[in-house]
């Protein structure tokens, strides 16, 4: 039995928070990474503002967009700490 990979947009982000940085993502699932990854391509500067909106005057910076399942969120933010 084979299970499907989910990828989510995925973005890294520093805050004046604690922990001040990680990869955070949205909830909508891609099958596909190709697809994640061409919606982040046509809707990147959409998707920044919302980040933006979403942390306020919290929001530092936003480093990079990506497509990645859950897992590799989880284990690229353990890397950093979290």
């Amino acid at each position: 039995m084979t299970s499907a990979l989910t990828y989510f947009i995925t973005a890294f982000v520093i805050t004046t928070s604690t922990p001040n940085s990680g990869w955070i993502q949205y909830t909508q699932a891609f099958d596909d990474q190709a697809a994640c990854r061409y919606l982040v391509k046509q809707t990147r500067d959409s998707l920044t503002l919302q980040i933006a909106q979403h942390f306020g005057k919290k929001l530092v910076s936003i480093g990079t967009f990506d497509c990645m399942t859950r897992e590799e969120a989880v284990r690229r933010n353990t890397k950093i700490g979290h």
